[in-house]
């Protein structure tokens, strides 16, 4: 019997302004730092292209779920560890108010303030698989607790009897010209053993947290170091002289140009004339030495 595999897992095509990228920098793993800075992604990735020979005229020809990362070499620049942190964009805002629907009373659902979001997020069903995660009153988070956004679309208040009284509720109703956006989530509502406990979703004027879900969070350790593989190689295998007068050794690159240069001396017992011990000692000067013409090259 045969069995197939079948996978659900899409390259992201998600906008660059979509994202975040925070780093934060420690000398080395005894110091770590917990500060992180921010960087703007626009500034840092950028999207690919696919081959020439695939790209069609008038069509975006997005490598999509590649994007190239370009570190600020006036930012990067010191000898020690950085971390990269790349996410989701995260969005604060207030919830506006928990309400139902005027004609379907029994979806519940958030509203929040179009203005509070980016212009391009507030049309109808825009915000559809975005993550709500949830701010106590104290400012902490509350942990381990998300909903999806199931659909979005602009809404208007409207007041309406409650029953058969004369109380009256506010509910809301769909219209494009609204300002305010109705957030149904998953899930919103109970349970099949207990009709009465519905799941939590936020309560009005409670602060929440929007972040999409193209991708998954990103952490990255870079290290940053004085000699690459290159040039370690280039000082086992490169070229070298000495100097056998004053003990002077210099290396090269691949192009001959001076790489490090080191003073080699011993030091001897005065009294007996024993070679105690073998100097290798970086020169802080370099000295201009041409190795094409010593060598006759």
């Amino acid at each position: 019997m045969a069995v197939g595999t079948f996978g659900s897992q899409r390259e992201s095509d998600i906008n660059i302004s979509d994202i975040e990228i925070y780093y934060n920098f420690s000398p080395s793993r005894e110091n770590f730092s917990t500060e992180f800075f921010s960087l703007d992604p626009t500034e840092v990735l950028t999207e690919l292209q696919l081959p020439t020979t695939q790209q069609l005229p008038g069509r975006e020809n997005l490598l999509a779920g590649l994007l190239t990362c370009k570190l600020p070499a006036n930012i990067f620049n010191a000898v020690g560890f950085y971390t990269l942190y790349i996410r989701p964009k995260s969005i604060y805002l207030s919830i506006n108010d928990c309400g139902v629907l005027s004609s379907l009373p029994t979806i519940k659902g958030l509203i929040i303030n179009g203005n509070d979001i980016d212009s391009k997020l507030r049309s109808n069903n825009s915000l559809v698989g975005y993550y709500v995660t949830y701010i106590n009153s104290d400012g902490t988070k509350l942990r381990n607790v998300s909903r999806v956004i199931v659909s979005s679309n602009k809404v208007v208040p409207i007041s309406g009897n409650i029953g058969t009284t004369s109380s009256r509720s506010i509910r809301y109703s769909f219209d494009d010209s609204g300002n305010l956006i109705f957030l149904q989530l998953t899930p919103s509502s109970s349970s099949s053993l207990k009709a009465s406990a519905l799941p939590f979703i936020g309560q009005a004027g409670q602060n929440i947290i929007l972040q999409n879900s193209f991708f998954s969070p990103i952490c990255v350790e870079i290290e940053m170091t004085n000699d690459t593989l290159s040039t370690v190689s280039q000082l086992i295998a490169g070229n070298q002289l000495k100097n056998s007068k004053n003990g002077e050794l210099t290396y090269f690159d691949e192009n001959n140009n001076i790489t490090k240069q080191f003073n080699l001396y011993e030091i001897q017992d005065s009294g007996t004339g024993e070679t105690l011990y073998e100097v290798k000692q970086i020169k802080s000067t370099i000295d201009n030495i041409d190795f094409n013409q010593i060598t006759g090259i």
